[in-house]
């Protein structure tokens, strides 16, 4: 019996290193710029255009184009947000290939993993095959094993659904044509998406969201309807409501609770839906009678709050991607041009959600925030934070994303987040 368990062991640990010969590499195969990627974002405000209209328009057949330069920026766009990974495509004549390095770590040598997907022009979606480090696997048993996998983790048909509506897939050196069947059986199936079971943590942390969008509904009326009311006022209530929660008595928990809260009252209800069970109807959900401000302006208040709840909902390194990206796309025609102070506003949300929910730093908060209504605590000077630039007027004077002009500017606004108040621990 002891022989049979070591010979078992054995097998077990000698298939593992064949595994890991034969599936990691020692070097990235993928090495790209993620900034010379992202140079072309604003091209894919035409691409927004036509997700659109295949939403509005679920109960007809679309096409959808997608050109180098949108396949490109969307790369860029997944290296920026995971640091870990570089992105690229190819396109050829009748097929496109995804490439993906992921860096693993460092176990006395630099460990990667090297990712191919190529895709065939045909009825439907063809996947010719997969390629990770020295294993080919044949396309149709990727794709059937990823549809049995993304229809079991989400206990849904949304995989299934997603295949079925790609009737025909063109490609070429220009572009990748899709002719897509209507929309409406897919959105119906993302509907029947069910997430992972909540843990005892999630509960609470939904619970308490519910205890603070009635908070916040509770508030005077006067001041909700004030068009000029600042985001900072509703911090302060919130961050002084959370000091006095002693079940649980969790700081990071209750910070996290409270800011969710505030970016489905004063955001956008739609958080609600990412955030699981809170026990009320999406028709009754609280929101806010008038938009808050920062800085004096809407935009910068939403800029906040979107960034802190994706930080929470994600992470802060996509919060800031997702930020930075929408700046670039805005530089093209009809955007209203990049933005620094869009992008401080962005920075500064993600960080302050990430400082709320550190132990270290979660009581501090609510120390600082509960102590007045004032911007000065959370939210960075905006002074020589350019915007409005459009592409042409960027390139100018950044030259690109990641150039040192840039940098510049990019420290400048995290050297001013680092000095607020919030930032710094008593």
């Amino acid at each position: 019996m002891r022989k049979t368990l070591t010979y078992l062991a054995l097998i077990v640990v000698t298939v593992g290193l064949l595994l890991t010969v034969l599936l990691l590499d020692t070097s990235a195969k993928v090495q790209v710029s993620s900034s010379e990627q992202v140079d072309k974002a604003d091209s894919i405000n035409a691409l927004l255009e036509q997700a659109r209209l295949i939403i509005r328009e679920r109960k007809d057949p679309h096409q959808i184009s997608i050109n180098p330069a949108q396949a490109h920026s969307l790369a860029g766009f997944l290296q920026r947000a995971r640091g870990q990974a570089q992105v690229d495509v190819a396109f050829a004549t009748d097929s496109a290939s995804l490439q993906i390095s992921y860096f693993l770590g460092r176990i006395t040598t630099d460990l990667y993993v090297n990712v191919e997907v190529r895709f065939l022009s045909a009825q439907g979606l063809l996947v010719d095959k997969v390629q990770i480090g020295s294993v080919s696997i044949p396309g149709d048993w990727s794709l059937a094993i990823a549809e049995y996998l993304v229809n079991r983790h989400t206990q849904s048909k949304v995989a299934t659904s997603a295949i079925e509506w790609i009737s025909k897939v063109d490609i070429s050196e220009q572009r990748i044509l899709l002719d897509l069947a209507p929309s409406e059986n897919l959105l119906e199936a993302l509907k029947e998406v069910k997430g992972a079971p909540e843990d005892q943590r999630t509960q609470l942390v939904n619970r308490q969201i519910v205890h603070y969008l009635q908070f916040l509904d509770s508030l005077p009326r006067s001041q909700q309807v004030q068009s000029n009311t600042s985001l900072a006022y509703y911090l302060s209530k919130l961050m002084q409501e959370a000091s006095k929660q002693l079940e649980p008595k969790d700081a990071a928990l209750q910070n996290e609770a409270a800011i969710m809260a505030l970016a489905i009252y004063a955001g956008n209800y739609r958080f609600s839906r990412l955030v699981g069970e809170l026990s009320i109807a999406v028709a009754d959900m609280p929101t806010s009678s008038h938009a808050a401000v920062l800085g004096g302006r809407e935009d910068l208040s939403l800029h906040f709050i979107y960034s802190a709840a994706i930080k929470l909902l994600s992470e802060q390194g996509f919060s800031i991607a997702v930020g930075e990206f929408k700046e670039l796309m805005d530089r093209g025609a009809g955007g209203s041009g990049y933005s620094f102070t869009d992008l401080a506003a962005d920075l500064s949300g993600a960080h302050f959600a990430a400082l709320a929910v550190d132990p270290l730093f979660a009581e501090h908060v609510q120390g600082i925030m509960a102590q007045a209504p004032q911007e000065t605590l959370f939210f960075p000077s905006l002074l020589d934070l350019d915007e409005g630039l459009d592409a042409k007027e960027f390139t100018d004077k950044y030259q690109a994303v990641d150039s040192p002009a840039y940098q510049q500017t990019l420290e400048l606004i995290n050297r001013r987040i680092a000095a607020l108040p919030v930032s710094q621990l008593q």
